[in-house]
């Protein structure tokens, strides 16, 4: 029920993304080609909201010290009624949304382009499971199944080229309608599929540490969120070996993408250069703090005491006489 509730809400991005697919096969009759295009016409579409987003994350990080503060004000303390509570969190809620927009700075704004790649690869991958729809021309006990491709036109260049290939999406001597969980293939056919998840995981190890190596204060400030960074690629894993190849295609090429875009918005966009200067200057500015329970006095030497090589034991004490060799000096 719910699956079908989104096949109806995402049915015309569906078609949206196959007409456009479709024009591109028609230019470069390719499949892999076709939807690397595609993918970077999207990107190019909510570039804006990405450039948007990315200079409200600065802004929200510049913020940073102030809505602590607001936070230490309006703390909540020990022995207070639900109402104080209730009439604390209220205050500090209205100072909060007073200071996002003196500053002009939505608190979702930062999570924005985060929250766009997932519908993307939902639409992208409903367009593409639309392309290998097949039709039953036989019996429940001797399927025949033909290709029937939704969301094109049954006169394009792209519906002909999966009909003739029998529901293939032939590209460089791979079917990108398989993946790595597909019955049938060899081991050695396996072997591309797994070189395209290792990619696109590296990809995203790539773009996160990019992210962290241009913004160390905001890293160092939010280890939950490094984290986070380093486990979300292997999370992706499990939903790159589950899918065609067909939309890995998608995740490398929008991962490459946003590699060159966050080179670009940091080195060209003047307002992240601005916000990103003010956070490094801070971060320089702050002190830094020594934990004291870890270090431990040095305790004061003794005058004439000496302290023995590194690495080498203390010499034992002279061993006092035993009991038997007294006895022999005595009878002497």
């Amino acid at each position: 029920m719910i699956a079908s509730a989104i096949g109806q809400i995402g049915h015309p991005f569906y078609v949206i993304f196959a007409q456009v697919l479709a024009y591109f096969y028609e230019v470069i009759p390719n499949f892999a080609v076709a939807i690397a295009l595609l993918t970077l016409a999207v990107m190019l579409v909510v570039f804006p909201i990405t450039l948007k987003g990315t200079r409200g994350m600065m802004k929200m990080q510049l913020l940073a010290p102030e809505l602590k503060k607001l936070q230490t004000k309006y703390k909540i303390q020990p022995g207070m009624s639900a109402e104080e509570r209730t009439d604390l969190r209220a205050r500090q809620q209205q100072e909060m949304m007073a200071v996002y927009k003196e500053n002009n700075v939505s608190p979702a704004g930062g999570c924005l382009p985060m929250l766009l790649q997932f519908p993307i690869f939902l639409i992208l991958y409903g367009t593409i499971k639309g392309l290998l729809h097949t039709v039953n021309l036989g019996t429940a006990k001797h399927p025949i199944l033909h290709p029937a491709p939704l969301y094109i036109s049954s006169t394009s260049k792209i519906y002909h080229a999966i009909i003739s290939s029998n529901g293939a999406l032939h590209s460089f001597g791979l079917n990108l309608a398989d993946s790595v969980r597909t019955p049938g293939l060899s081991g050695v056919g396996k072997i591309p599929f797994v070189v395209m998840i290792l990619v696109a995981i590296f990809l995203q190890y790539v773009q996160m540490k990019q992210l962290s190596g241009r913004n160390p204060a905001a890293a160092a400030a939010n280890p939950q969120m490094q984290q986070m960074q380093k486990v979300m690629p292997l999370i992706f894993a499990v939903i790159y070996i589950s899918i065609p190849a067909a939309v890995n295609v998608y995740f490398i090429v929008s991962s490459l993408f946003r590699i060159g875009q966050q080179e670009i918005m940091y080195r060209r966009d003047p307002q992240i250069q601005a916000s990103l200067a003010k956070l490094q200057a801070r971060h320089r500015s702050e002190p830094k703090v020594v934990d004291t329970k870890a270090a431990k006095p040095i305790a004061a030497k003794k005058p004439g005491a000496t302290t023995p090589p590194k690495g080498k034991p203390t010499p034992p004490a002279k061993a006092q006489p035993r009991a038997r060799d007294k006895r022999r000096w005595k009878k002497r």
